[in-house]
């Protein structure tokens, strides 16, 4: 975690659709020290107005047992990348979010938010 996070104060959390199981994984492999929140069934991603419902779909394939190839089969459900910075009453004070939900949050684009939201530390 960035350590300009720390002086602000910052508490991070992220959910994904992830079941938790899958989220411990992703903690321990990327050895991620913020609290990872699930939400298999999406009703705290479509409560914020977060969904993305055309993200494709791919089934792999290894074409002589060694080259990945993705097949599409569809559309499925997926949470839109986003930052939000909220305050300690829950507002809103900072939004982040790609047009593109390939595309993941800068910390730096945060940092950069932390600062002109809360001023200098």
């Amino acid at each position: 975690m960035s350590p300009l996070f720390e002086r602000y104060g910052v508490t991070v959390i992220a959910l994904s659709k992830d079941t938790p199981e899958i989220a411990r994984a992703h903690r321990e492999r990327d050895g991620l020290r913020f609290t990872l929140l699930t939400d298999p069934d999406l009703a705290i991603i479509k409560r914020f107005g977060l969904l993305h419902e055309g993200a494709i779909e791919f089934r792999m394939f290894f074409l002589a047992g060694h080259f990945p190839l993705g097949w599409p089969t569809g559309f499925k459900q997926m949470a839109i990348p986003t930052t939000l910075l909220l305050d300690e009453e829950g507002i809103v004070r900072w939004i982040d979010q790609a047009d593109d939900y390939r595309i993941r949050g800068d910390h730096t684009r945060t940092e950069s938010a932390l600062k002109n939201v809360y001023g200098e530390h």
